[in-house]
């Protein structure tokens, strides 16, 4: 009877859990429709157009964001947040285990990436040997939708 009461309470907490759990990528979905993303700075929601973004970088558990003006956003959520929810763009790609960059701003040789007009970020970016192909790819669909478009 113990055990049985146990596994009640246990399974009462794990519903909890699951209800409690971090919705921020499905928040996010109604900004980037609009090409924006929302970041709390300061305790205050800031909206920041997609196309201002030149790449995103990993610190721990927390992300830098690299703005065309030259100013950085840190946020507190993981880099793999930001990817899942910036799937559906196919201007951003992860470029290696810290860096999601906008194609936007990319030149692509020899797996390595130029990020130009980036006055704060690093100016090359290496690409993992996992995904070179992969990125060689995206790169090269994303070049031929600018062209057309």
């Amino acid at each position: 009877m113990i055990v049985f009461g146990i596994l009640i309470i246990a399974e009462m907490f794990w519903c909890i859990f699951l209800t409690m759990k971090d919705n921020f990528v499905e928040n996010q979905k109604q900004f980037v429709k609009n090409n924006e993303i929302g970041i709390k700075e300061k305790g205050n929601l800031e909206l920041i157009n997609l196309q201002e973004i030149v790449k995103f970088e990993s610190d721990r558990n927390y992300t830098v964001i690299y703005l065309i003006n030259g100013r950085t956003v840190t946020s507190s959520r993981t880099l793999q947040k930001f990817e899942k929810m910036l799937y559906e763009k196919s201007e951003f790609l992860r470029v290696n285990r810290k860096e999601l960059i906008n194609l936007h701003y990319a030149s692509f040789s020899e797996a390595t990436i130029m990020i130009e007009n980036a006055p704060n970020s690093e100016q090359n970016v290496k690409v993992s040997r996992r995904r070179v192909q992969v990125v060689t790819n995206q790169i090269m669909k994303f070049n031929k939708r600018r062209k057309t478009s």
